[in-house]
Formats: structure tokens, sequence, C-alpha cells
């Protein structure tokens, strides 16, 4: 079962992450994959910008703490990748994309651990440096994201057979489509919002004159 963690799930997520063709072609086609460890790494990664927030060192904390709402961060780094996978795998839909829903949500995921892993060695690293070397912590994380849009580009290829410039191309559409998808949320959210303030101020109204 997809949802199930097994020794053989986990050597192929680590495979993945420094052979993301071979890696994801078995976790698409040979159900090498797990939903479970998915889920573990997007919450891995929430909980982990959440500290990095609150707990990094000051010379590359920028955080306003007394601002900080780790719940609302939290739920945003979660909708977020969630937002993403739900767009791609719409737009892939209408353009032939052999991966499914779920596919899509394992690569992301487990894309993520790159990272995970760097995040936490910089939030941690912090703490012991001085303003002269956070450059070296800033490259260290810049290099984190290269491998995860790598990592990123190489599975969603892989899962939904396209060809590079196909796999860009469809990558693109679906940051689009997530900002449409956003878009349309917030303008809903916002007029079921004012709805509710129109008929409460009628029923208040209609109480005082009753």
């Amino acid at each position: 079962m997809r949802s199930s963690i097994t020794k053989e799930k986990l050597s192929w997520w680590g495979h993945a992450l420094v052979h993301p063709f071979d890696g994801f072609y078995e976790i698409r086609f040979r159900n090498q994959g797990s939903l479970l460890l998915a889920f573990l790494l997007m919450v891995a990664y929430g909980v982990l910008r959440c500290i990095s927030a609150q707990y990094a060192g000051f010379v590359m904390n920028l955080t306003n703490l007394e601002e900080l709402d780790t719940l609302s961060l939290f739920i945003s780094c979660i909708s977020v990748l969630l937002l993403f996978s739900l767009s791609n795998w719409t737009v892939t839909t209408l353009f032939n994309g052999k991966g499914k829903l779920s596919d899509i949500y394992i690569v992301v995921c487990y894309s993520l651990t790159v990272l995970i892993i760097g995040e936490a060695l910089v939030c941690f690293v912090s703490n012991f440096v001085t303003t002269e070397e956070v450059m070296i912590l800033q490259s260290i994380r810049m290099l984190c994201i290269a491998w995860f849009a790598f990592l990123l580009v190489a599975g969603l290829g892989t899962i939904h057979e396209y060809s590079l410039g196909g796999n860009l191309a469809s990558i693109f559409m679906s940051v689009v489509a997530a900002a449409i998808i956003l878009f349309i949320g917030v303008l809903l959210f916002t007029m079921m919002e004012r709805m509710v303030s129109f008929f409460s101020s009628v029923g208040d109204e209609l109480m005082r004159r009753l």
C-alpha cells in the first residue's frame, strides 16, 4: 500500500535524492512511494519553518517575533505545497500528463528533504556564526534551494513523461494556475464575508424594529 512505510520505500526515497530520474521512476511506476512518508516530510517542513523563524541566529533572522504567528506560518507553508500539487495535476491532466495527484504530491514532498536538511543546518549553525560568516550559510541555503528545484523538475518530468521543455512549461502553467486558484479563493472568501456581514446587519436592524 502507498500509505505504508517500508525499508524498501525508504531506500528509494534516499535514492531519489541522489538519482532523481531512476528514483522517481521506481516511485511512480513500481509503487515505491509512500504517502505517509510524504505527509510526514510536509509536516516536518512546516514545523521547521516555524522553528527557524523563532530560533535562527539574530545575524540571519529578520523575523519580527512580536508579530510572528506560527500557526499562520505553518498553514501557509502547507497550503503552498498542496496548492502547487493540485494546480500541477490540473494543468498536466489537460496536457496528457501521466502522473496522478498522489504521484505529484509524493514528488513535491520528497523533494522537500533537501530543504529540511539545509534549513535545519542553517538554523542551528546560525546561532554560532559571526556576521562575516553569514555568506557561507546563505550559500548553503541557496544550494539546497537549487537542488530542491532540480529534484522537483526531474521528478515531475519523470512521472508525467514530459520532455524538458514541456515539463518547464507545465510547471510555469502550474504556478499561473495556482495564482488563479488563490485569487478566486480570496475573492469568494471576501464575497462570503461581505454577504455574512450584510445579512447580519439586516438581522440586527430587523431586531431593533421589532
